[in-house]
């Protein structure tokens, strides 16, 4: 159940990176760094996350964001943020 869950979270993640980045999305590896996706910038990046708390509502950690290197770390990071909420 967990994976199902995990795997669900990272197949969003990728079609909100998608959305962002104007591709598809099975063109988002979420393996690569996120700086080095193509087209990606600082506020791309800024968007990338405010639409993670607007969809999941969750609050990212500021301190916790900034060891995100890779779409991945992001997924990881968000799932972290909804088991917290949940055990809140």
């Amino acid at each position: 159940m967990a994976d199902q869950t995990t795997d669900r979270l990272a197949q969003e993640l990728r079609a909100e990176l998608a959305a962002v980045l104007e591709c598809r999305p099975d063109e988002v590896d979420l393996a690569e760094r996120l700086t080095e996706l193509p087209g990606i910038d600082s506020a791309k990046l800024v968007s990338v996350v405010v639409a993670c708390e607007k969809r999941w509502e969750v609050a990212l950690d500021e301190e916790e964001l900034f060891d995100v290197r890779t779409g991945q770390d992001l997924c990881d990071l968000v799932a972290y943020s909804l088991s917290q909420r949940g055990a809140a």
